[in-house]
């Protein structure tokens, strides 16, 4: 594992002591976090893109199909 270390201001550090959290914990798990978010974007951005490839249906094509099949059944 790789160090990453963080500035705050002194007073927020006083602050900090009060709060009962395993601070290195909570900033592994918010920085992780924060990777899949970006990840899921990246990931959504691209089913859109081939999503906006796809070309349209005819209007009714879904309605010929369900009548189609009722018709068989």
């Amino acid at each position: 594992m790789k160090i990453v270390a963080v500035r705050v201001p002194e007073e927020t550090k006083k602050k900090m002591k009060k709060v009962p959290e395993d601070w290195s914990e909570y900033l592994r798990h918010a920085i992780e976090e924060r990777i899949m978010q970006d990840e899921r974007k990246k990931i959504l951005g691209e089913l859109k893109e081939i999503f906006a490839k796809i070309p349209k249906s005819p209007r009714g094509t879904a309605a010929k199909g369900i009548r189609g099949d009722r018709d068989r059944g």
